[in-house]
């Protein structure tokens, strides 16, 4: 069994898929199935359950996919330490983050830190507050940045913690641009644009509304940030986001921040947060310092 195989067989253990799991490898699926039955063969046990849903992890399955992403790791380490030893500046950094984190100030970071290390690569995701710290505890990335975790989370390490406020945000020329605050009865009777369900803001949104027995209705549902901000700068549309995904568009003059009334309810917690115990390699430990360094107050 060579590396190339531990890697397709974990690219498709996380994808559920042999056909995503090519295309993210840029192979043919019919390579990589060759490959799961070649691992299924040497273990001598089903390592998948293959149904409509796609593929799904054995028990065996799940025993060799954390012995395989533990000797990876231990290969990057080892691989990281000689570089270090040797004076060289390269490395591999894997993150995951949610959405407005990534594209409100975690890729200009970044663009900064690469800058000053060109050598340093990354293997960053986009995903749910939930999924972010599922790779976290599964040692599939070195950091991860999610709203509001469980905190009593044993394997869960804390580097960095920063208050994040729910805002609402409209366009430059819609009715409530001039107000400084708009309350939540106001808000609710707008035509909204709002992220759906999986996301940790819609949550609180509902348990806000179901609080103060309003309804809450939203013309449209959406699982992408950015494509909530386009609706939203047609014009007629309102949302509700954290913070950090709208400041760049209301410095450049495309969208409005208006306050919360009561903002001590539109609070939670957004975390910058690895699995405890993990040995990082320097460049991770790098990018941990700036991102703890740079993160919005």
């Amino acid at each position: 069994m060579q590396i190339p195989a531990y890697r397709y067989f974990l690219a498709v253990a996380e994808t559920g898929s042999i056909r995503r799991a090519a295309e993210l490898m840029h192979l043919s699926p019919s390579a990589i199935s060759r490959q799961v039955q070649l691992l299924e063969h040497a273990f001598r046990s089903p390592l998948f359950e293959r149904n409509q849903t796609g593929m799904i992890l054995t028990e065996e399955g799940r025993i060799v996919a954390a012995q395989m992403r533990n000797s990876l790791r231990d290969m990057e380490l080892a691989r990281a330490r000689i570089d270090e030893l040797h004076g060289l500046v390269r490395g591999n950094v894997g993150l995951a983050s949610i959405e407005g984190v990534m594209t409100g100030w975690l890729l200009p970071a970044i663009s900064r830190f690469r800058a000053s290390h060109p050598g340093i690569t990354f293997d960053a995701r986009v995903a749910g507050s939930e999924q972010v710290l599922r790779l976290v505890h599964d040692g599939t990335v070195d950091l991860g940045i999610a709203l509001a975790p469980d905190e009593h989370d044993p394997d869960l390490e804390i580097v960095h913690r920063f208050v994040t406020r729910y805002v609402v945000a409209v366009a430059p020329d819609h009715a409530l641009a001039r107000r400084r605050r708009v309350d939540l009865k106001t808000l609710l009777a707008q035509p909204l644009a709002l992220l759906d369900a999986n996301f940790e803001t819609r949550r609180w949104l509902n348990q806000a509304a179901t609080r103060r027995q309003l309804p809450l209705t939203a013309v449209l549902n959406l699982d992408h940030i950015e494509s909530i901000k386009r609706a939203v700068r047609g014009g007629e549309l309102t949302t509700v986001l954290p913070d950090y995904a709208v400041t760049t568009d209301a410095a450049a003059g495309e969208l409005v921040m208006i306050e919360l009334e009561g903002a001590s309810a539109a609070r939670t917690a957004t975390v910058l947060c690895c699995r405890r115990g993990r040995v990082q390699t320097r460049a991770a430990r790098a990018v941990i310092d700036l991102l703890a360094g740079c993160a919005p107050a």
